[in-house]
């Protein structure tokens, strides 16, 4: 035997209601918040598009003017400072060449002297303050009525300014001597250190002395 159940009217209908509108009631939140994205993003596109690009960040537009104007302000001299005075200008020195061209003047002078036995040409490369001048002269006037010079090559080294109107050299004579009666040759090497003094502009043996 089955049973009637009897359903009252109202009831199923109720039920239905119930399950359909409570998922409907859920959703709502979503609804609302995927509507409030898009509401933000039109806006920031129509702010975008109003503004145009943001501008750079100062920092990175200003760092190099900025450097630039600190490398100009210690490049120039500070105003109201003195200027600092300029290098001493150096005193031009006589070099070694040019002093050992001008000392092997006066020795070829003497050279010529001896060579054409020219008393006057001889005293005037020497000084009048040369040590016992006369018996010098004296001396080479015997030596050209016994040799003739056909050879007197001279070697300098050693060339020092010591002050400027004294200069000293090591000077080596190489002398053939040929005796005027017996026409035979003798060489003669002798090495002299000789001072030399600048006299009225010109270079003139002062002393010398036997080198070792």
């Amino acid at each position: 035997m089955i049973a009637k159940v009897r359903i009252k009217p109202g009831t199923m209908s109720g039920n239905r209601e119930s399950s359909h509108s409570q998922p409907n009631w859920k959703r709502l939140p979503i609804y609302g918040f995927i509507l409030g994205a898009g509401v933000a993003l039109i806006v920031l596109i129509v702010w975008f598009s109003v503004k145009g690009t943001p501008p750079s960040p100062p920092a990175l537009t200003e760092a190099k003017p900025a450097e630039v104007q600190v490398q100009n302000r210690e490049t120039q001299p500070a105003k109201g400072l003195p200027a600092a005075p300029p290098a001493a200008a150096q005193v031009p020195t006589e070099s070694a060449a040019p002093l050992e061209s001008q000392l092997a003047q006066v020795l070829a002078g003497i050279r010529e002297a001896n060579q054409k036995k020219d008393l006057p040409l001889l005293l005037s490369h020497y000084s009048p303050n040369f040590p016992q001048l006369q018996q010098r002269v004296q001396h080479i006037s015997k030596t050209w009525k016994i040799y003739d010079y056909p050879k007197m090559d001279f070697k300098i080294t050693e060339v020092k300014l010591l002050t400027k109107q004294t200069a000293e050299a090591r000077v080596t004579w190489d002398v053939k001597a040929q005796n005027i009666t017996t026409r035979k040759n003798k060489t003669i090497l002798k090495t002299y250190v000789i001072r030399f003094s600048r006299e009225s502009s010109q270079w003139r043996v002062k002393s010398l002395q036997p080198g070792e």
